[in-house]
């Protein structure tokens, strides 16, 4: 892992000098290939002090502008259906979480550029108005405290905002703890949270209204899929758990959208065989992932690797690795 690391940051370092030479032309030349990207959050400015989830709506835009231009930017299901065209990099746009950023935002200049997409929601509006690793992330960044005591144990505050114990985090530990668990987090920074509400920091939190979800699926450039009911990660909780989420986020946004809902975005992008295969058994036609773990599983065409936006670098470099298909 620190090799990975290590070789990044060179290849990352050459990259950057090579656009400072002027050598653009030979970083962007166009190649042959599929991708479907994943974007999380989009705000005004590229926020990356609380999460490395959001870029700025001018680097989305902007972004936008290239990629239709210079490549073929195709619907999901065209993507599916393999109507790649040759000698260009064919690509399809996905969104994870259900955040309003993304009605805010992306939508008006994904219509603006005829662009389509598909939209994962986590249909978790009746437990609760947010999704908890954005809760975990907004009050770790803004609290006062330096210490809390869950579940019996101390974490303490480091350099990054992080509470710690033992090595682990809150926010891993959430990870792998059942929901009713992670309410009591709540409750723990719960005037906190109180408190940051007048920061306007809506952007970062709020996920999208039923009726935003609704305008959303019924626009011919949109897709509506689902991302489990409380972005758990579904590896690491029980498995019957695990489909229950599966399960319970097709049906709600069926009702919600009044459609088939046909497409599933793994949280996080981990899986395994037992959830993925169960996926399509209750009716996904397309299962999203970030990596596979098997070379077989490459080949089932329900299942999909992305490739996941990353906000700290430059376009150029973006659009580099983009074109590589990988940052390693």
């Amino acid at each position: 892992m620190l090799w990975i690391r290590i070789k990044y940051k060179l290849q990352l370092i050459f990259k950057t000098l090579l656009f400072e030479l002027g050598l653009s032309k030979l970083l962007l030349k166009n190649r042959y290939g599929e991708r479907i990207l994943v974007f999380h959050g989009i705000d005004k400015i590229g926020e990356t002090r609380f999460n490395s989830r959001f870029i700025s709506e001018a680097f989305f835009e902007a972004f936008i502008v290239y990629i239709s231009t210079h490549y073929n930017v195709i619907s999901l299901d065209d993507f599916y259906a393999k109507k790649f065209k040759k000698n260009t990099l064919n690509i399809a746009l996905t969104f994870d979480d259900g955040y309003e950023n993304n009605y805010k935002y992306a939508v008006p200049i994904l219509k603006k550029h005829k662009i389509p997409a598909s939209f994962y929601i986590t249909t978790i509006h009746e437990k609760a108005p947010y999704l908890w690793a954005d809760f975990i992330d907004l009050v770790s960044f803004h609290t006062k405290k330096t210490s809390v005591t869950f579940d019996g144990n101390s974490y303490q505050k480091n350099h990054k905002n992080e509470f710690i114990y033992n090595g682990v985090s809150l926010k891993s530990l959430a990870k792998t703890i059942p929901y009713p668990k992670i309410k009591l987090l709540y409750e723990l920074f719960e005037d906190d949270w109180k408190n940051l509400l007048d920061q306007k920091l809506d952007d970062y939190w709020k996920l999208m209204t039923i009726s935003q979800i609704q305008e959303i699926a019924n626009h011919p450039l949109f897709t509506i899929g689902a991302h489990a009911e409380t972005h758990a990660n579904l590896i690491r909780i029980p498995v019957e758990d695990a489909k229950n989420e599966i399960l319970k986020s097709k049906e709600t946004l069926s009702v919600i959208c009044d459609q088939p809902i046909e497409e599933f975005a793994f949280p996080f992008g981990t899986y395994t065989k037992e959830l993925a295969d169960y996926s399509v058994e209750i009716g996904y036609k397309k299962v999203l992932l970030v990596d596979y773990n098997t070379k077989e599983d490459a080949k089932k065409e329900a299942l999909k690797n992305r490739f996941v936006m990353n906000p700290y670098i430059t376009l150029e470099l973006q659009l580099a690795y983009l074109l590589k298909g990988q940052y390693y």
